[in-house]
């Protein structure tokens, strides 16, 4: 019938069957067997504490078929994205009592187990007819599908169950939760609530099943973030009201009881804008669809009497605006003066300022700046101006603020706070020149390196290039030189000068 995978097999008998990267065997398609309808409960709940397996729980399908024998039997169907879910499938389904098999379409085969670590395979396909074929080691079988079951309805038919006694969950301890009270019972919640100082809101819901008189009930559903622990049992005891904890993103389920499925495994069967709750028989489960629009109870509760007549505004008018302005003003400084960081030089100095920058070494007027006013030189230092002594000596009250040498401001602020609120910065500088003289707000645009505003323009005239050629004179006739002998005294005869 089927036969262990051999370990490097790459073609198999059976179509839709591959191996991993380890040489496990599976299709695409998970198939689990059950005889009876407890097994399959049992198997869901198994897989729901199994982890995290939205893909298989959102292509879950369960299918009521028919065996050969004439046996009524379920086979869930569900895709497995890898190897390690369908493990996981398939011990549940085996701890269960289920049988578990891999393949796609029609065929499946046994999954793999402690005689087959890699899987198995067929000798042969079966071509009977039959909805779902399944290879066992003992024999083919051919199903006949006689319909198929919703598995959201067979999780909201199953009863819920009683926590224990003495469990936390059981006392109900503080969170979220959602409280139902019947519609006589909603405003009287509301008041009590907001006078004790829970926050919470709520909605007004309508059956849209009908009563035996011809009529829909509806009931008052709250929702509460934080409800005291005080405040549990009055709100799981009372008669008219019920209280549910959120298991899930739109599902809860009544204090005190738990699914036996996990649903917060199965969450992706229940959509987001739907709002479930689960109570116990007969209640039994409760779908808002769509989910309710909740409303603060502040703006539920009942207004205060007031009488409807009409009540004049009282005419008033404002007073007059108290200012707390100081103004601003220098004073001599009681403490020693700081190192000036700028000069202000009349132009009857700047011949002076001339000839002190030819005399200075490059590096003593490095990163100073200075500003052309109509009636003196700005010169601001990078650090400290050291080499300069002309003019008159500036001081850094605040960022931005230039005083004279030996002064302050008055009133005596934080320097950050005063150069915001002059606006000065790296945007501009404000200086005071004198006590009596007002200040002068300088832009930096207006700063220009010394460095470049010393050099004067240097004119350079423009020459001609005149291309010179070389003349070559060539001789014509050859010139003979001979050479006498001078003999044995060369200098006899020669006259010696004396100095």
């Amino acid at each position: 019938m089927i036969a262990p995978v051999a370990v490097g097999q790459a073609r198999f008998t059976l179509p839709g069957l591959a191996a991993d990267a380890r040489g496990v065997v599976s299709g695409r398609d998970m198939a689990a067997r059950f005889a009876t309808l407890d097994r399959v409960v049992w198997f869901l709940r198994l897989l729901s504490a199994a982890g995290d397996l939205d893909e298989c729980w959102l292509g879950l399908r369960l299918m009521l078929v028919r065996s050969p024998l004439g046996l009524r039997e379920m086979v869930l169907l569900m895709p497995v994205p890898s190897t390690e879910a369908a493990d996981l499938v398939a011990r549940a389904a085996r701890t269960a009592g289920g049988q578990a098999a891999t393949g796609a379409g029609r065929h499946f085969v046994e999954y793999r187990d402690s005689r087959a670590s890699l899987g198995y395979d067929v000798g042969e396909v079966a071509r009977g007819a039959g909805d779902f074929v399944f290879y066992t080691p003992d024999q083919v079988l051919a199903c006949q599908v006689e319909g198929e079951r919703s598995l959201v309805r067979l999780l909201l038919g199953l009863d819920l169950l009683r926590r224990p006694s003495g469990s936390r969950a059981a006392a109900g301890d503080d969170g979220a939760c959602y409280v139902t009270a019947r519609r006589g019972l909603g405003a009287r919640l509301c008041e009590y609530l907001g006078r004790v100082g829970v926050q919470a809101r709520a909605a007004v819901c309508e059956s849209t099943a009908e009563s035996a008189f011809g009529l829909r009930a509806g009931f008052w559903l709250f929702h509460i973030e934080d409800l005291p622990a005080r405040l549990c049992g009055l709100m799981s005891e009372t008669p008219g009201l019920a209280l549910y904890r959120p298991v899930a993103d739109g599902v809860a389920v009544a204090a005190g009881y738990c699914h036996p499925i996990n649903l917060a495994a199965c969450r992706v069967l229940f959509p987001h804008d739907r709002l479930l709750l689960l109570a116990p028989r007969p209640t039994g489960a409760t779908l808002l669809d769509p989910a309710p629009v909740f409303a603060d109870i502040a703006d539920l509760l009942p207004l205060p009497a007031f009488s409807a007549g009409e009540q004049p505004a009282a005419s008033a008018r404002s007073a007059q605006a108290k200012r707390l302005d100081v103004p601003l003003r220098l004073a001599w400084a009681a403490e020693a003066p700081a190192r000036a960081k700028a000069a202000y030089l009349p132009w009857s100095q700047v011949g002076w300022l001339r000839r002190l920058c030819q005399a200075l070494p490059p590096t003593a007027l490095r990163g100073h700046r200075v500003a052309l006013l109509d009636d003196a030189v700005l010169v601001v230092a990078a650090d400290e101006l050291a080499a300069l002594p002309l003019g008159k000596l500036l001081d850094q009250a605040a960022p931005g603020v230039l005083v004279p040498a030996g002064m302050r401001l008055m009133p005596a602020v934080d320097p950050e706070a005063l150069a915001e609120r002059l606006g000065t910065g790296e945007s501009s500088l404000l200086v005071f020149p004198s006590p009596g003289e007002p200040p002068l707000r300088i832009p930096a645009a207006a700063l220009q390196t010394l460095d470049r505003r010393i050099l004067s323009e240097l004119t350079v005239e423009a020459r001609p290039l005149v291309a010179r050629s070389h003349v070559v004179v060539e001789r014509e006739e050859t010139v003979e030189i001979e050479t006498d002998p001078l003999g044995p005294f060369p200098l006899w005869g020669l006259k010696s000068k004396r100095m």
